[in-house]
């Protein structure tokens, strides 16, 4: 049956089908159609009303002018016989007839409102409308459309004779979009008067319509009513409130006929229409209802057919049809309906939805099966019978038997599977599941057994599948297994169900605890579920709690109690305070009385160990009196037992214990009687601490009634618990023996014990839970911390005050617990007895004060006086203070006198550091401070300037930046301090600048002269060849283009610095150049190949051409050019006289001959060659004169003219007879006037725009501040991304999964490394062989160096020595002042030098501008002699004699100097070679550290810890500060004993150098060669100077080409040895040039006469020398200690410095080794962890074939169950 109907449907939709095909020729196949367009009018006259028509009522006159009038009768509809004057709407339907002109509309007279409406059947597209007019046109109307039949309008189009009154808020147009509404005046006029047009078109062809298709257009277009109402009539200045007739009969609306052109509206789904119903058509009628194709329907196509509504309708557009698309219902539903919410939820793909379905099938496409039926797997979905009943028990399945009703792996759904209750299972859910009982129809199907899941076993059944009993576990009772057994607890799933009480025996009343929480009851003070923990505030007593002190027991006087101080670094071994020292035969009695129960007692003594045991103790108990023993203590005890006690112990217990009943007070008493009876020992005694009761917890229940106590009895006896609690010094105790213990203690006192800490002396109320200790303040004892330790006193809040006895002063560190005075040796004094009585001193002999009389305390550890008085100072008053002095011969009974320098002390103008008093003179000698001099301090030294003899005035250094020479008087002004004599090229007031001509820095004497290049320099600041620079920088002023300091080079990309004006610019062709430079010399470009010339814009040499172009070579023949360049733009050769042609190939004219033999015509050839010329040339200009006119005619030269008046006239023409010009001007006017509004416009626009900018501005701003808002969110959210990652991290390798994967990775990552690895340990260029390498070649370094430096360090060992035995008298400081005019060494090298000085530029400095040198001097003494007289030569010689005398009467004391000096460069050579030694040791130990394969980065850390190493010398320029150092210390070190012994001889040198001066004027002639002898030593030392600092520099290049990181340590001592062996070298060369100087000058000053006046100023010269000295040299020999002991402190940090970094070598190298190790054991883990890898690896792959194996099975059964009927 089903067959036939599917038949009968596919013969229908056949059919259907084939009516809606269209014709071959019909365009809807192809996309969008629509029908042909016509008059809307015809036929449907019955369709148009007019609001008012004249006639209607009865006939009405009307008239045309005034002559004219006639009659409208129109109650009957117009017929030319009957009816010829009705004038109905009917009439202006076009009808094409004969009279066209006989019918028209007509509307009543003087009516202006007035409204002609067109009301359609259906849906048409309106294209344009046509009305012609038989009287005026309307003077205001519009026409309105509607497309919903009448209920909305909007208008078309507005038309008035005058818009802005008719219409003022109508724009006027011009029409600019399709869908503007304007007012129009183009059909209002009074012209025409009759037969006017009114032409409207619904889309003004003028405008462009991109998609004519689109929505908007086509709503355009759409209607369904057309309405024109005119609103004005034309009144020709008549009022037509005016009642006449002969007024009102002459306005009217007339309307020959009225076109609407459009067609049917089919929305492009028809291209023709047809009649509705009955319709009768009349020909030319547009009919509405469409012929409708792409399976659509509706009058207008306005729907889809039915059972094609998959998607919504929509309407045909351009080449989309947009057609309807069948349902899809699988054969099961023959009808269907669109629905928008399918149609969007399937992404815009299907909207139909089935109804109906059949076959009991249900779903939007009929696709699934109804409730209660599933969809079988094995027929195709079309199938009727697609769909199967449920097979289900309704008792046991969900939803009354529904089953799945179709298969869905991911939904978990197979079909036809039922789904079972609660409490069901099975294919029918037909039977329970396990745990259930009872299957009904019960919500959850089957009831549950009421088991306690934690009571029974989890395998199995818990309970019977019938009756529902439950199967209990072992410790578990009730109905349903839900209660433990009596005295256990805590249901669970433990294997027996529940746990035992387990209530500790000591801290609960019984074993009995609560079933749910285990809790057991608690005695007092306890807690914890067993209560085991007691509360805070009390405590559990240990097993010797019960302790009575020995110094608290009853005992005679022989007895002594013997304290103890507390050990700081370690537990003490007693308690209390100490012990008691008894005797043999003493007794100690012990009171007991607090018992906590009457028991069974153990007696415990505690004591000193001893060398021998004590034989005999007896210890007896004395019951209490008038007392009978209770239950406890019925048995038989021994009252007396006797003990020994032994010397490795320091405790004893009693052999049978004592029963004491609590509450009674009992004695005990030990008698130490015997200490041996087989030897003799003087006064033997003993250390007795205490006794402890030790209770006897055998007899405690909790060790006795039954197998379980005895078992506790053996364990507490297998750990020893009782031992581990004898000794004083506890044994840690196991957890075992502290459970014991608890339960023990609990026992015997009921419970816990209340803490009774002292408020005092503890720091809180609690104690320790175990002991009852309190938690003591400083320096207190005892259990409660109500006791001093035995070394301190006076029990407080604050704990104990230390007694802090004087060892020295005390007996014993003990003092009085109250006051803690301790007990003083005689002499001692003090609460602790450590001072000495007031006035004494020596500390514990405490001698008294010895202060001369001037005080009389002094300090009492030195004895030094105090407060001295009288102005005088020293250790016993001895000495008169600073700034005082008094007459050393008289004793310390003289009184101490201000120093008057040029005032005392406190005047405000003492200038003098100290005073003395001459021995011989008895004159007070001022030793003036720092820039004074004169007798009384009361002058500015050289180099200061101040007014020092005034009140306040101070002499102060002139302020001239270290660039004038202080020992010149004239340097600066003593007044004022300005500069006047600025040295090193500087200038101003405090010689702050560089002189005109110099650069650089004048505060550090480094001004340079310009080096201005003169070609580049400007011309105004130079001047006879010098050029003036910048002051400060050098910069010379350059011309432009020059660059450089020194203006001596051009800029880069210019040339020509030679040129004077500056540098010129290349102009090099970017193009054609390689760079924009050239060469500097000629301006020449680099070119690129191809291109030449100066800046490379001509093609390049023997080329010629447009470079840009091509550049072709020049082809000419060699022998007839004169050079082989060609023309570089035509290419032309230039020929040789007498040859012509492009290519100079042969003879020119006026020469004959064949080429290249070409001589020159005869000499007429060139006059008749002229004259030929000038005629050829006339006759060349009258031919294309011709030509010309030939071709252009004569008038051609005036053509120009002729057209340009020609054009003039014909615009000037225009501009007469044209009449726009007026209209231009119209124009140009109204165009003003919109370009003033559009300036306005554009004003406003500005305004706002500026506000948009500040609104801009501020949300920039505030955008900003949100960015970086945002930007520390981003920050935030980046840590907390990295967090997340590291926790997903660690996620992943909790999980084994994620585990693996890690180690897999790890593993990967290893292989890498262990590749790397190997790379770097065997390839030959890995930093492993590299530093093998580095490691041989320092080490050959090291050995050659070795062996350089020992040879180098005998030598200068052996100048050592030659030093300190040719070292003679030679005072070098005053020699080197008079040779150079200044001080030897670094500190007093100044402007002129000196011996040793070096200048910036490292040559060698003696002398110069404005320096008195001995050159100088006797350059000025021979021009005296040469030009006066003898006896004023004489006067100059007794000058340098008076220079001499001084030298030497300073050799003795330059002796004593230099052999102080010898003395410490021996000290100095000692600790070099030790420095040295040390040295060697460290580098062996550093080369030893790289031979034994270290790797390189622990070389390299090595090295970078040696490369900051700073030594004494770090530069090359040390060492000569160092060898001056010592030339200076040789100077300068001299005492004051020797410059005062030496004045006792001034006289015998005086009349030896007079007797030496009488040969002067014979040998004055000898003076010039000494000179010159001089000038040429100088010279030598010079150059001898200069070559030891090119040595130095040598050697410092050959130490730096050694490894920095291996051989720092060794190049520094090299340096430092070097240093030393430069300065005995230059010491040598100085030596023996002095020598030279002084035997030459002996031999000039010989010849010399003296006068006496002249021995008088020598002796003046010596008493100033002194002076100078005293004040000089101390400073200096001070100056010159300091340094070297620096120096060598210096040596010696840095030889600690070596010993730190060798020790941290080796700590590195233990480091490494560790490293190693753990290396080694990482690597083997690595190893198993690969191993185990592996395996889990696979126990995986077994996994995953299981997971496999299952899988599959699982498929087999899905496919088993899905086809199972």
């Amino acid at each position: 049956m089903w067959i036939i109907q599917i038949t009968a449907l596919t013969i229908s939709i056949a059919l259907h089908g084939l009516a809606q095909s269209p014709n071959h020729n019909d365009k809807c196949r192809e996309g969008s159609c629509y029908p042909a367009s016509g008059d809307l009018l015809i036929g449907r006259a019955h369709r148009l009303t007019a609001s008012s028509t004249c006639g209607l009522d009865g006939p009405e006159t009307f008239c045309i002018d005034e002559k004219n009038y006639f009659e409208c009768d129109s109650r009957e509809t117009y017929n030319e016989f009957t009816s010829p004057n009705s004038h109905t709407i009917e009439n202006v339907v076009t009808t094409f007839a004969p009279n066209r002109l006989k019918t028209w509309w007509q509307s009543e007279n003087g009516v202006e409102n007035v409204t002609i409406q067109l009301d359609l059947e259906a849906e048409f597209h309106f294209t344009h409308l046509i009305m012609t007019f038989k009287t005026f046109r309307p003077a205001a109307m519009l026409i309105e459309h509607s497309a919903d039949y009448g209920r909305s309008w909007q208008v078309y189009r507005y038309y008035a004779f005058n818009c802005t009154e008719s219409y003022p808020h109508v724009p006027q147009g011009p029409i600019r979009k399709v869908y503007d509404v304007i007012c129009d005046s183009r059909y209002s006029g009074i012209q025409p008067s009759t037969g006017g047009e009114v032409i409207f078109r619904a889309l003004d062809p003028a405008l462009k319509i991109p998609d004519p298709y689109s929505p908007h257009i086509q709503n355009l277009l759409k209607i369904t009513n057309l309405r024109i109402r005119m609103e004005k009539l034309h009144t020709l200045d008549d009022d037509l409130f005016d009642e006449r007739d002969e007024v009102k009969e002459k306005y009217y609306y007339a309307l020959y006929d009225m076109v609407v052109r459009g067609n049917c509206f089919c929305y492009g789904h028809a291209s023709k229409c047809a009649p509705v119903g009955d319709e009768a058509g009349v020909e030319g009628m547009v009919h509405s209802h469409c012929m409708c194709n792409h399976h659509t329907t509706g009058l207008n196509c306005e729907e889809c057919e039915d059972f094609y509504q998959d998607l919504p309708w929509r309407p045909a557009v351009g080449r989309e049809k947009n057609a309807c698309k069948r349902c899809e219902c699988n054969h099961h539903s023959h009808s269907c309906h669109f629905d928008m919410a399918a149609y969007l939820s399937s992404g815009n793909r299907s909207g139909g939805v089935c109804d109906d379905c059949q076959h009991n099938t249900e779903g939007q496409w009929c696709e699934n099966c109804k409730p209660f039926y599933y969809k079988h797997p094995g027929r195709d979905i079309r199938d009727p019978r697609i769909c199967e009943p449920c097979d289900c028990d309704p008792r046991g399945s969900l939803n009354g038997g529904l089953c799945d009703s179709a298969t869905h792996v991911l939904r978990d759904m197979i079909a036809g599977q039922c789904r079972c209750k609660a409490n069901v299972e099975g294919q029918r859910c037909d039977y329970c599941k396990k745990g259930h009982y009872g299957l009904s129809d019960d919500p959850l199907g089957c009831q549950p057994c009421s088991c306690n899941p934690l009571g029974t076993f989890p395998k199995g059944s818990p309970c019977n599948i019938q009756t529902g009993s439950c199967y209990c576990k072992r410790l578990v009772t009730g109905r349903n297994c839900d209660l433990c057994l009596p005295q256990h607890w805590g249901l669970s799933n433990d294997m027996d169900g529940c746990r035992p009480c387990d209530c500790d025996v000591g801290g609960a009343l019984n074993n009995n605890c609560s079933r749910e929480t285990g809790q057991c009851a608690c005695k007092k003070h306890m807690f914890g579920r067993r209560c085991d923990q007691v509360h805070s505030g009390y405590y559990i007593p240990a097993l010797d709690h019960y302790i009575y002190e020995a110094e608290d027991a009853l005992f005679g006087p022989e007895v002594k109690v013997v304290q103890r101080t507390l050990p700081l670094d370690r537990k003490p071994t007693w308690t209390g305070n100490g012990f008691v020292n008894i005797p043999e035969g003493e007794t100690l009695r012990f009171n007991i009385y607090n018992l906590p129960r009457s028991m069974e007692y153990n007696l415990m003594i505690r004591y000193e160990p001893l060398p021998d045991e004590w034989e005999k103790v007896v210890v007896q108990r004395e019951r209490p009196r008038d007392t009978y023993p209770s239950a406890h203590c019925t048995s038989t005890y021994s009252d007396e037992q006797t003990i020994s006690l032994h010397p490795g112990s320091r405790y004893v217990v009693l052999p049978g214990p004592v029963c004491l009943e609590k509450g009674q007070n009992y004695t005990v008493k030990i008698n130490f009687r015997q200490y041996s009876s087989y030897s003799y020992h003087t006064s033997p005694h003993t250390l007795v601490d205490s006794m402890v009761l030790l209770p006897e917890v055998q007899d405690l229940d909790l060790f006795s009634g039954g197998a379980q106590q005895w078992e506790n009895w053996e364990m507490f006896q297998k750990y020893r618990c009782m031992e581990r609690s004898q000794g004083v010094i506890k044994i840690p105790l196991t957890n075992i023996c502290k459970d014991f213990i608890f339960s023990v203690s609990a026992l015997l006192h009921n419970g816990a014990l209340e803490c009774k800490c002292d408020p005092q002396g503890s720091l809180s109320t609690v104690c320790d839970n175990i002991g009852g200790q309190c938690r003591c303040r400083p320096n207190v004892l005892g259990r409660n911390c109500d006791t001093c330790a035995p070394d301190t006193y006076l029990f407080g809040p604050s704990g104990c005050r230390p007694c802090d006895c004087n060892p020295l002063g005390s007996q014993n560190p003990f003092c009085h617990p109250t006051t803690g005075q301790c007990l003083c040796v005689p002499g001692a004094f003090g609460r602790q007895c450590g001072n000495c009585k007031p006035n004494h001193w020596d500390f514990p002999q405490c001698q008294p004060c010895f202060c001369n009389g001037n005080s009389e305390q002094c300090h009492t550890v030195t004895g030094e006086c105090l407060n001295c008085r009288g102005h005088t100072t020293g250790h016993n008053c001895e000495r008169c203070e600073s700034g005082y002095h008094r007459n050393t011969l008289l004793g310390s009974s003289e009184p101490c006198r201000p120093c008057m320098c040029p005032n005392g002390p406190g005047s405000g103008m003492e200038f003098a550091e100290s005073c003395y008093q001459n021995p011989s003179s008895l004159q007070m000698v001022c030793v003036c401070n720092s820039g004074y001099k004169g007798p009384k301090c009361e002058e500015c030294a050289s180099g200061y300037y101040g007014d020092p003899q005034v009140p306040g005035g101070r002499c102060h250094p002139c302020q001239c930046n270290g660039n004038i020479n202080m020992q010149d008087p004239g340097s600066c002004d003593a007044r004022t301090g300005a500069c006047l004599k600025c040295l090193f090229h500087t200038d101003g007031n405090a010689c702050q600048y560089c002189s005109h001509g110099y650069y650089g820095d004048a505060h550090t004497q480094n001004c340079r002269k310009c080096m201005c290049h003169l070609v580049g320099s400007s011309r105004q600041s130079c001047a006879d060849g010098l050029c003036e620079c910048d002051r400060v920088s050098g910069q010379c002023p350059c011309l432009p283009g020059v660059v450089g300091q020194q203006c001596d080079r051009c800029a880069p990309n210019t040339w020509n610095i030679n040129s004077g004006k500056g540098c010129l610019p290349c102009q090099c062709n970017p193009e054609h150049s390689y760079t924009a430079s050239c060469d500097r010399l000629t301006g020449e470009c680099s070119c690129k190949p191809g291109f030449g010339g100066t800046i490379c814009e001509e093609c390049r040499e023997l080329f010629w051409g447009n470079p840009e172009v091509q550049c072709h070579a020049c082809d000419c023949d060699p022998r007839g050019i004169a050079t082989q360049q060609c023309d570089k733009m035509t290419g032309e050769c230039v020929c040789v006289e007498g040859v012509a042609g492009r290519s100079c190939d042969s003879c020119g004219r006026g020469y004959v001959g064949t080429f290249p033999d070409c001589g020159p015509c005869h000499h007429c050839f060139s006059e008749w060659d002229v004259n030929v010329g000038e005629l050829t040339n006339r006759t060349q200009r009258l031919v294309d004169t011709v030509e010309d006119m030939k071709e252009t005619g004569v008038a051609t030269p005036y053509k120009d003219i002729i057209s340009s008046l020609d054009d003039e006239t014909r615009q000037l023409r225009q501009i007469l007879e044209d009449d726009k010009v007026q209209q231009m001007l119209t124009h140009m006017q109204r165009m003003l006037q919109q370009a003033n509004e559009t300036a306005s416009v554009l004003r406003m626009s500005i305004d706002r725009s500026e506000k948009d900018l500040e609104n801009v501005s501020a949300d920039n701003q505030h955008a900003l501040e949100s960015l970086k808002n945002l930007t520390e969110e981003a920050q935030n959210l980046q840590e907390i991304s990295s967090d997340k990652q590291q926790q997903i991290l660690n996620i992943k390798h909790s999980d084994p999964r994620g585990a693996a994967d890690s180690i897999r990775e790890y593993n990967k990552e290893s292989g890498e490394a262990e590749f790397r690895v190997n790379k770097a340990v065997s390839d030959p260029k890995s930093t492993v062989k590299e530093s093998a390498q580095i490691r041989k070649a320092a080490e050959t370094k090291l050995e050659s160096k070795e062996e350089e430096f020992n040879r180098t360090h005998q030598l200068h060992l052996q100048r050592l020595d030659k030093i300190g035995s040719e070292m003679d008298s030679t005072d070098l400081s005053q020699l080197s002042h008079r040779l150079c005019g200044g001080a030897s060494g670094l500190d007093g090298c100044g402007n002129c030098g000196g011996l040793g000085c070096v200048s910036e530029d490292g040559m060698s400095q003696c002398g110069g501008e404005g320096c008195e040198t001995i050159v100088t001097q006797i350059q000025e003494t021979l021009n005296k002699v040469k030009n006066q007289d003898a006896l004023h030569a004489i006067g100059e010689i007794g000058k340098l004699s008076k220079m001499v005398s001084d030298a030497r009467g300073h050799a003795d004391k330059s002796k004593l100097n230099a052999q102080d000096v010898l003395v410490r460069a021996n000290q100095s050579k000692a600790r070099v070679e030790q420095a040295n030694e040390e040295l060697r040791d460290l580098i062996q130990q550093i080369r030893d550290f790289l031979t034994n394969e270290t790797e390189p980065k622990r070389i390299e850390e090595v090295a970078d810890e040696v490369m900051k190493l700073s030594l004494p010398v770090s530069v090359p320029g040390a060492l000569k500060n160092v060898t001056t150092e010592i030339r200076e210390h040789v100077a300068r070190l001299t005492q004051v004993d020797d410059i005062l012994a030496q004045t006792a001889e001034n006289a015998h040198t005086a009349e030896r150098i007079l007797q030496e001066a009488q040969a002067a004027d014979e040998r004055a002639t000898a003076l010039k060669q000494a000179t010159d002898e001089v000038k040429e030593t100088l010279e030598d030392t010079e150059r001898a100077q200069t070559a030891a600092s090119e040595k130095l520099k040598e050697v410092e290049k050959g130490i730096n080409q050694t490894k920095h990181q291996i051989a720092d340590v060794q190049s520094k001592t090299e340096a430092t040895e070097f240093k030393l062996s430069s300065s005995t070298v230059t010491l040598l060369d100085i030596e023996r040039e002095v020598n030279e100087l002084q035997q030459k000058t002996l031999e000039t000053y010989s010849s010399e006469n003296q006068t006496q006046k002249q021995t008088d100023n020598i002796n003046a010269e010596i008493k100033h020398t002194e002076r100078e000295f005293d004040s000089l040299m101390q400073h200096e020999y001070k100056l010159a200690s300091g340094v070297i002991d620096q120096k060598g402190a210096a040596v010696f940090n840095a030889h600690q410095k070596a010993e730190q970094l060798r020790q941290e070598a080796k700590d590195l190298l233990k480091d490494a080794t560790k490293k190693l190790q753990r290396l080694s054991e990482l690597e083997k883990s690595f190893v198993a962890y690969q191993r185990i890898l592996v395996e889990k690896a696979q126990e995986m792959d077994g996994l995953e074939s299981e997971a496999r194996d299952v899988l599959q099975d699982l498929s087999q059964k899905i496919t088993i169950y899905s086809t199972c009927a």
